[in-house]
Parts: C-alpha cells; structure tokens; sequence
C-alpha cells in the first residue's frame, strides 16, 4: 500500500508546477502510519521521504533555492508532527508493469471495438513509469489501438503491449477480437462503468481471438458467473485477475482452457468457493483476499497432489474460523502463507508442519488464544511473523525458540508482559520488533542486550515507568525507536547511550518532567524527535544534534525560549511548540536556524517577542494564531524572506494595520489575521504583498475600510479576502462594497470579497443589523455635526461661511456620499417645538415621537430643500396657517398618530410638489374645501382611522385627482344626502382606494343603538330608496361638466400664451 503511494508520488513528479507537485508529495505522506506500525517494513517507511523528495527534484526546473526549501517542507511534514496540507488526485491504479516512460502519447486509430450508446467513456490509464505510449513513430509492432482503448509499449521481454480499455459494460455484444495483437505477448486491462444500469456478463468464447495477451485483468465489471469456455482461445494466459465482481461463482471447468496459469487472483468478489484449481499446475501465486470463503477446502486447492511450482497464497480477509489440514498437503514449496483479518480460532498444530521453505507467515487479527508448542518447529526459514492481534496473554516455553532467522517479529495488540523477553532471546537477527499495545511494564538491559541487529524496536503504550541507564546499549544499529504512551518520568544522562544511530525517537504521551541537560547527546544521528504530550518544563541542550531536523514539542509546559533553547541545532527544519505556556519569545532565539521552514507556536501566552528574535529567517510558514500578541510591531527587527504563510489569528492585535508591516513579509500568500481587535486598515497597505493569494481579517473589529486599503499591485491572480464578523458601519465612505457587490471581479486591482454576501453593518440611521448586500445605495450616510460642501463653497475654511452648516445638539445629522441628501434625525427627543438651527440644506426631517404641540409659521424657515418631513406621533393638536408655504421642495410629509382636528386651505398652501400626505390616526373632523387643491395629480393620501363623517362634494372632487386614498376607519354617515355623492365617488374611484372594501357608514349617529353597515356589500337602493336615478345622473353630469370647463379653461390660458408671445416677437419674425 505504501510503496504504491510512493509509486503515485513518483509519477506525480511529472508536474511542472512547483507548489502543485509539493502538495502532491505532501498528499501521499498523510498515508503514512505515523502512530502504528502494523505491516509495513521499517526500510519502506524509513525511505518513503527520500522517495517524495527525489520526486520532487526531478520536477523543480526553477530555483534550487526554492527547490530545497519546499522538499524540505515535505520532509517535515512526512513526520507526522505538523498538519498536512491534502490535495485529492484522481484515482490511479497500476495497470501495466516491466518498462520506462520515455515519449509523449500518440495514437494509431481502429474500428471501434463495441457498440457503444453513449460518447462518454471512464477512461484511467495511468501507467507504471515503465512504459511509454504508442505512436506513430514508436510502434514496432504496427499495432492498431482501438479507439476506447489507452495502449502502451512495454520496454520489457515478457509484456510488449498494455491495452486498457475502459468500458460502459461487457456483454456478448463485445467484439474483442479487434484487440488480437498477433504474434506479440500483450497485457490486457478491462475497466466497467460502476455507474452503467446494464449488467456485466461473460459468455464461452468472447476471448476466442486473444491467443497472444498474458495477462487479463477486470476492474469494476460486477459479474456474477463465469461460465465453461470463457477463456476459450486464451492459451498463453498467465496472469488472471478479478477485482469487485458481485457474488461471483464458477463452472466447475471454468479454467480448463488455460492450463498455463500461474498468477491467479480474486479479490473483493464475495467469492464463496472457487472451482477445482488441480489442474493448474503451473500456479505460483494465488490470491483470494477480502471474499467469503469459510474453510481451506473452498480454495479449490485441495488435490491429490500438492502444487510444486505455488510458492505463495493470500486468504487475508475471509470467513475463515480454524486451519486443521497440513497446508504442505496443498504446496510443500510455499514461501508466503497469509491469512489475516479472518475469525480463526484454531490452528492445528500440524497446519504447519513441513513447510520447510516457507518465509513469511501473516495471521494477525484472529481469534486465536493459544497455541501448541510444536506448531512452528518445520518453519525454521521463517523470516517474518505476525501473530498480532489476537487473543494471546502468553507463549508456550520454547514456541519461538528456534526460529533463529526471524527478521521482522510483530506481536502488537496482545496483552503480553516483560516474559515476552525470555520467549525471543534466541531470535537474534531480528532486524524489526513490534511490541505496542501490551501490557510491558519494564525493560531490562538484559532483556535487549542479544538484539544487536535491531533497526526498528516499538515499545509504544505499554506500561513502562523507568529507564535505566545503558539500557540500549547493545543496540548499536537501531534507528527508529517508538516509546510513545507509556509513563515515563525521568530521562537520564545514560539513557541513549549507544544509540549513535537512531534517526527517529518517539517519546509522545509519556509523563516526563525530568530531562537531563545532556539526555540527548548520544543521539548523533538523530533527525526526528518526538516529545509532544508531556510534562517539560525546561528543554535538554541539543548541542551536537547537527542532523536533528523536526522537534516536535507539543502540549508541554515550556514558559520560555532564549537564544540558548536551540543552540547546537543548526540544521533543524521544523518546529511545533504548540500547546505550551510561552509567555516572552528572547531575543536571538530562532536566528541561527538557518534550515528552519516550519515554525509552530499556536496556543501558548506569548504576548511578547523581543527584538531580533527571528533574525532574517528562512521560514517558510510561521504559526502564532491564539496567543496574546497585541503589537505587530514586534516584528519590526526581524524579516521573512521566504515566509509563504503567516498565521495570527485569535490574539489581541489592536493596532492598524499598515503598509510599514507588510513590508517584511514581502513573499507571504496567505495571510490570516482573524479574531483580533483591529479597528483601522490603512490605505494600500497590501500592495507590496506581490504573491498575496488569501488575506483573512475577518471577526475583528473594523467599522470603517477605505476602498483603497484592500488595493493590491497588478497581478493576473487577483488575492481573495475575508471581512466577515466585523461591526461595519455603512455610511457614505462605505458605498463602493455596492460596486463590488454587483461586480466582484471587475475591480481594478482590488481584492475579490469571498464573503460578501455575508457581512452585515449598521446604518447610521439605526442601530439594527442588516445584512449589506440587502441596503440600497442610498442608505449609505455619513453623520456631521459641522459641514461645510468644499465642492461648492471656496469659504470652508473660514469661520463665517454661508455654506457652513451645524446640526442642532438634540439631534442626528447625516448625508450620502454625493451630498444630494442630508438627513436630520431629531425623533424621539422629547421637543416641545422644532429646532431652530436645522441645516438649511436638509432634505430630509425625521421629528417623530416629540411633544410638538403647535407647528408654527416660523417652524420651517430656510428649509427650501426640504423633500421629506416626518412629524408622526408627536402629539400635534394645530397646524398654523402657512406653516408649510415655504417648503416648496417637499414632496412627503407623514403627519399620522396626532391630535390634528381641522384641515384648511392654508394648511398645506402652495405645496405644488407634494407626492405624499399621511394624516391617518388623527382626530380630523372637517376637511374644508380648497385644502388639496395646491396638490398635483397623481399625489397619494391617507385619510384612515380619522373622525371624519362626512365630506363637502368638492373636496371629494379634489380627492378624485389622487392616485392612492385611504378612507377606511372613519365614522362616514349613512345619511342619504351625503351618502349619493360619496357612494358614487368611492365606485368611480375603486381602483384608487386600496381599503374599499372595509369602508363603511353608521346610521342614527346620535343614538347608542347605532349600525354600522359595510358598503361594499349594500345596494344604495337599499339605504335610499327615495333617491331617483335622475338626482344621480344629474350628479355626475354636474362633476363631469366642472371636469370639462377646468380642461377648457386651461386650454384657454396656454393659447393665450402662445398669443402673447408670438406678437412680443413680431419684429424678430419679420427678419
């Protein structure tokens, strides 16, 4: 699994782009097992780093600079003691085998190889790196490769041709035979749909043609059966692989056309039995891994003869619940013999005997308790064991004594003691031991001092409290050492010693407070260290550790660092303090570490760092997030050439953020500065951040951002960044978020908002949130107390200006970013009358909730620009005469919820403008004719929920030029003499009077038995039976005329107009 995962990296490093190709490392080392050690040899995990950075060597066509810094982020990030960054590739799987990629990809075009419905075809063809794909100028064998098909040339003399074919489906409408290559050994790959609703199914003779491919392979394919005869034709197969198949089951001679077999393999199939294999004496390896089958009989492997050329079977992840039979009966030559991952129980103590040349036995995670002495007693080649997992608190004396060739011995996951010790002393040339997860509570020197070959020795969660001094010294060639999650306290002096060289040592989730200062310095070859989850207080010297590379000290109780901390240590690439309580970072402490790239100090107390504590380091990602940093300016003797990410988020940074900051991080990308409390950002303080991709400073406490402070320098790419979290203010300076909400991506060199759809602001006018994307433009305001427009006046300077306006003290003053509207706020401030120094310019009067009893003639003086007054609830009995004449602009004024009885012709006198009236909820008992006669058509009024019962048919006239009117709520009487002319009105006009239908009138006003009748549901003729239809027509006619003479009359006026001009300009005509 693993070296496949080194195989992708390889191939990966193919891609040009450095970054790209370094996440793609990075991608495969996350499969690495960093905290278990269950099947992998040491070597392979031991050269998987080397692997990633050789790969990416070979893509670096840029700096080598650049290049050996990034593989060494890769490095780093292969321990385990840093987070990965993943990037999800494709599925890849190795198909062909045996050659080198040498050329680029043409093709040499066939006839179509299926009837294919659909254009659409899964095609994954990547190929090992030893192949090369055919072209036109590279094919030897003229080979035609079909259309839906990848093929490849193999550089080796068994294979010469891979052909993958990926396909919708396999039925006995497929043509192979346009696959024949003739003469030459090829390899063929069959990948299904898995998606296709048509059912996979093989048939006799549909490979009848294929007399010269090797191999076969089925990815997908979901088949049920494979009947007689499907190989039919086939007689140099040599390799059959089955993958994902559904319940598969075989005719019993399914394999009787290809005698020749030697690798047969069906995997993950829910295969319950296999057919007869005796017949195939030529296998060598079978694997059955991950079906159904419950005991060795359903193999098909048990015959009257043994097997002489099967050197290894696979039945790991089955059904298997005991091995009672002698497996020499099946091959007495077998090599490898794994059956893991099954429910056995039992294994006869014969099951094993005379297996003289087997070398790799795998039965870990059973249900085996016990065994008998004797069981391994013919497997003296043995090489490599793994008995883990199962149910075993003990050995039998003696069972792994005379097993002197062991190399790897993994006895993990069992409840073992020390005794283990004893039971493996005579396993001498052990190169790899794992111990984990027992119940080991301490270790001898004695225990260990036979085991000089040791390279790899796992002593993790077990219960181990002490080590004593010398205690490895016989293991001269150990290189990786696991004790992690034991409960060690003390490290002494002599603990290493002999350990000269050991690269990697885990000594996570112990208890260790006690280090002494030189613990380390037998370690001359270390590289990793692992010292996270403890109690350290106080870190050991590393004097001498040229090679130590990753530090990981997470989750300890380190309060400071000096320039001392790592001294010694100059080669070190990565390290992770987080966790800590670091509260002062000294000066010097990281700059002698030349190599470092990876630094880590999240969640510790820092809250300061002295001057020069980084020097010019060469980090390349630095973490500082949830600590107490409050000034960024602590950076200010220090510079990060290479710094690609720097991480501050969630500290208590208050100061602005300037350009005089960024310009020591002049490389960075990504810059989080999030959950802080920063107020301000200054204008282009990003724009020497050339290679800025992301910039987060969202959830802090920014009210106001100039357009200007998110400008970047021109870059194809432009950076992204978050603002979400923060209590804008969305006044006028804020107005240019509307631009970029309608255009993201069109803004100049500015940033794009990610989040935009998301922040939320207050505008001035209020103090609710609202979301800012759902605000219109003209809601963006800005709020003065004194202003002067320097637009339109030269005298702003001076203290007498006529354009120098202030805003009363009681009130509120806003205006828009073009200054065409300026808002005065004075509601709910508890006046007796209008303010006297409202800014002449204002067009906009908020005086809701006053006790403003009288509205004056000298109330709204100077007020020229006025368009819209609101005067609601401000317990208003009188309005004077003229009080409004001057306000010429005025196109709304809402007067509703007041004590206004009477309504006159010099109320509202001369507003030729008005759009808008609202008086609802008022106490208004007469309307006097002529009092809306000033208004122009088309102007909208609310009458409701007043005390009005009736109306002169003038003023219902006058209403009739309205284009909205509300009457609903008033106590209209049902008097017939009114009731004619107002029912004729409110019929005429139903359009225009959106509460008709909850108009109604009151009869016998005077009497308490009083009825109140819903007019639109009652005839008039009801009401008045004594009204003829001629006193109605004779009403309408009267309206009707009055229209007519009104539009006559002003036809009149303008052609007299025309009149009198026309003769003025006699004398200019007769020129």
């Amino acid at each position: 699994m693993h070296i496949g995962a080194a195989a992708l990296i390889m191939k990966s490093s193919m891609i040009s782009v450095k970054l790209i190709c370094v996440c793609a490392i990075l991608s495969a080392m996350a499969a690495l097992p960093t905290e278990n050690h269950e099947s992998l040899p040491a070597s392979s995990a031991a050269n998987i780093v080397t692997i990633a950075t050789a790969a990416y060597k070979l893509s670096t066509t840029g700096n080598a600079t650049d290049s050996i810094r990034f593989t060494q982020t890769a490095q780093i990030t292969a321990s385990g003691a840093f987070p990965v960054l993943k990037m999800k590739s494709n599925d890849r799987v190795v198909e062909a085998t045996h050659g080198t990629l040498s050329s680029p990809r043409l093709k040499t075009e066939s006839p179509a190889l299926f009837p294919l419905q659909s254009t659409t075809i899964l095609k994954q063809s990547i190929m090992q790196e030893t192949t090369r794909t055919i072209e036109n100028g590279n094919n030897p064998h003229n080979y035609a490769c079909p259309a839906e098909c990848d093929c490849w040339l193999l550089e080796n003399p068994i294979r010469h041709v891979s052909v993958v074919c990926a396909l919708p489906h396999i039925n006995n409408e497929t043509d192979f035979s346009v696959l024949n290559t003739n003469t030459f050994p090829s390899a063929l790959t069959l990948r299904c749909d898995p998606l296709s609703l048509r059912k996979n199914k093989l048939y006799p003779f549909m490979f009848k043609g294929l007399h010269s491919f090797i191999a076969l392979t089925f990815f997908n394919c979901h088949f049920k059966y494979v009947p007689e005869k499907t190989f039919y034709g086939m007689t140099a197969l040599r390799e059959l692989y089955i993958s994902d198949a559904e319940n598969i089951t075989f005719h019993t001679a399914a394999f009787d056309n290809v005698p020749f077999l030697e690798d047969l393999s069906v995997v993950h199939s829910e295969m319950s039995s296999a057919p007869s294999l005796c017949h195939l004496q030529s296998l060598r390896f079978v694997n059955f891994t991950d079906n159904n089958i419950g005991t060795l009989q359903e193999t098909g492997l048990l015959c009257n003869t043994t097997f002489k050329n099967l050197q290894e079977i696979d039945l790991c992840k089955n059904n298997l619940r005991k091995i009672s039979i002698n497996i020499s009966e099946i091959s007495d030559n077998l090599l490898h013999f794994s059956a893991c991952d099954n429910k056995i129980e039992h294994i006869s103590e014969y099951s094993f005997m005379g297996l003289y040349l087997l070398s790799r036995l795998d039965i870990e995670n059973n249900l085996i308790t016990s065994f008998s002495r004797h069981i391994f007693q013919d497997v003296n080649d043995l090489t490599v064991l793994s008995l883990a997992k199962n149910r075993l608190s003990h050995f039998p004396s003696g069972l792994l004594s005379h097993l002197r060739n062991l190399t790897v011995l993994l006895l993990f996951d069992l409840s073992l003691n020390q005794s283990i010790f004893n039971e493996i002393r005579n396993c001498q040339n052990l190169q790899e031991l794992v111990l984990k997860n027992n119940f080991i509570e301490n270790v001898e020197m004695s225990s260990l001092d036979l085991f000089s070959r040791l390279e790899y020795f796992d002593i993790s969660n077990n219960s181990v409290r002490t080590l004593p001094g010398n205690l490895f010294m016989s293991l001269q060639n150990l290189q990786k050492l696991n004790m992690s999650g034991n409960l060690i306290e003390t490290l002494g002096k002599d603990t290493f010693s002999g350990l000269s060289k050991v690269d990697t040592l885990d000594l996570k989730y112990n208890k260790i407070r006690t280090l002494h200062s030189d613990c380390l310095q037998p370690l001359l070859a270390l590289s990793v260290l692992n010292l996270s989850y403890n109690a350290i207080e106080n870190l050991p010297s590393f004097r001498g550790l040229q090679n130590l590379y990753v530090l990981d000290l997470r989750h300890n109780n380190i309060k400071y660092l000096d320039s001392s901390s790592f001294a010694g240590a100059s080669g070190i690439g990565g390290i992770n303090l987080n966790n800590n309580r670091i509260q002062t970072i000294g000066e010097n402490t990281f700059t002698n570490l030349q190599s470092l790239v990876l630094l880590f100090i999240e969640k510790n107390e820092i809250d300061y760092i002295e001057n020069n504590a980084f020097g010019d380091a060469s980090i390349v990602e630095l973490n500082l997030r949830n600590n107490n940093i409050s000034d960024i300016n602590l950076f200010r003797h220090s510079n990060f050439p290479s710094l690609r990410k720097l991480d501050l988020s969630h500290n208590n940074i208050t100061v602005r953020i300037s350009s005089d900051f960024c310009s020591r991080f002049q490389g960075i990308e990504t810059l989080l500065i999030s959950n802080n409390r920063i107020q301000a950002v200054s204008s282009h303080a990003f724009e020497s951040l050339l290679n800025l991709r992301f910039l987060d400073l969202s959830y802090n406490r920014i009210s106001f951002l100039q357009e200007t402070a998110l400008t970047t320098s021109f870059s194809s790419v432009k950076p992204f960044v978050k603002l979400q979290g923060n209590p804008f203010r969305c006044d006028c300076n804020m107005k240019w978020m509307k631009k970029w909400q309608s255009s993201p991506y069109n803004n100049n060199n500015n940033m794009i908002i990610t989040d935009l759809l998301t922040l939320t602001c207050t505008i001035a006018s209020s103090t609710n949130v609202s979301m800012l994307y759902r605000l219109a433009t003209d809601n963006f305001q800005c709020q003065y107390i004194t202003d002067c427009n320097s637009f339109k006046c030269s005298c702003c300077n001076l203290n007498a200006c006529e354009c120098l306006i202030k805003c009363p003290d009681s009130c509120t003053c806003l205006y828009n970013s073009d200054r065409s509207a300026n808002m005065v706020h004075c509601d709910r401030k508890g006046l007796d009358q209008v303010p006297k120094e409202i800014p002449p310019a204002a067009t906009h009067l908020y005086l809701d909730e006053n006790n403003i009893s009288v509205v004056s003639i000298h109330s709204f003086t100077h007020m020229a620009y006025l368009e819209y007054l609101s005067m609601c609830d401000s317990n208003i009995y009188t309005i004077d005469d003229y009080a409004f004449e001057r306000l010429s602009s005025l196109k709304t004024v809402h007067l509703n919820g007041n004590f206004i009885s009477i309504i006159t012709p010099k109320t509202f006198f001369e507003l030729k403008n008005l759009q808008q009236l609202s008086l609802s909820n008022n106490r208004i008992t007469l309307i006097e004719a002529g009092s809306f006669i000033y208004f122009p058509g088309k102007y909208k009024l609310d009458l409701s929920r007043n005390m009005l019962s009736k109306v002169d048919d003038n003023v219902l006239f006058e209403m009739s030029f309205a284009s909205s009117l509300n009457l609903s709520g008033n106590p209209w009487t049902c008097d017939c003499e009114f009731l004619v002319g107002f029912d004729n009105f409110t019929s005429s006009n139903v359009e225009k009077i959106p509460d008709f239908s909850t108009l109604t009138c009151t009869t016998n006003t005077t009497s308490p038995s009083n009825t109140t009748i819903l007019l639109a549901n009652t005839l008039l003729s009801n009401l008045c039976p004594g009204i003829t239809v001629r006193h109605t027509k004779e009403l309408l006619d009267n309206t009707v005329l009055v229209s007519t003479l009104t539009t006559l009359l002003g036809t009149l006026v303008i052609v007299a107009f025309i009149v009198f001009v026309l003769f003025w300009n006699r004398d200019f005509l007769k020129v």
